[in-house]
């Protein structure tokens, strides 16, 4: 007998069409340039019309940070495991250190730690992009760890804390991510990303003080 949580044949080939978008995007980015790169492009590289594209992106950056969707179940995950006695922010920053320092994304030439690189050598290349694409939504990448936040606040996931937490924490992220990849600039390597993450979370707990 069938198993009846497995995705039907229309559903399989959302998500393959889905995957080709995100992969197609990487490759026009990085070979062209974010900014060089259209929807019209990644579409016809792709195969489907520009109308289809819209039907799984709204845009040419909600493709592009569509990149962080494993990573970021990965730190949902992660996130859910975290002791309920520290603060919502030490929770946030041990999650991503402790899922950057894990075997699949620490291991050398790490496939897991790939699109993370991906999405920092085209975000770091393209300032124009900004921190709107990140900043929180309750639909957005940052879901699971939405959930994983209301439960632990005993909030609903649009309450305001909810928004203040990820979306400070988006400021933080950027700010440890500023820069790797670039020319002269530190490699995108686990150790370096964990290593800024540290460093710009002291910055971060120290300005709570007076």
């Amino acid at each position: 007998m069938a198993n009846a949580a497995a995705p039907g044949l229309r559903e399989l080939k959302k998500q393959r069409t889905r995957a080709t978008l995100i992969d197609v995007a990487i490759h026009l980015c990085i070979q062209q340039g974010y900014d060089n790169t259209t929807v019209e492009q990644i579409a016809a590289a792709a195969e489907i019309a520009p109308r289809t594209f819209s039907r799984y992106f709204s845009n040419k950056d909600a493709v592009v940070v569509a990149i962080l969707d494993d990573v970021a179940r990965d730190v949902a995950a992660s996130f859910a495991r975290q002791p309920t006695d520290i603060t919502h922010y030490e929770a946030l920053a041990r999650a991503h250190l402790e899922t950057f320092r894990s075997a699949p994304y620490a291991a050398p030439g790490s496939a897991s730690f790939d699109r993370m690189r991906l999405l920092l050598t085209i975000v770091n290349s393209a300032p124009a992009i900004g921190l709107a694409p990140f900043m929180f939504r309750e639909d957005g990448f940052q879901h699971g760890a939405v959930s994983v936040a209301a439960r632990r606040m005993g909030v609903v996931a649009d309450h305001p804390a909810i928004r203040i937490l990820f979306d400070t924490w988006t400021v933080v992220m950027a700010v440890a991510c500023r820069d790797l990849g670039t020319p002269g600039g530190p490699p995108i390597e686990p150790n370096v990303l964990c290593d800024r993450i540290e460093s710009m979370y002291g910055v971060f707990t120290r300005l709570w003080s007076p």
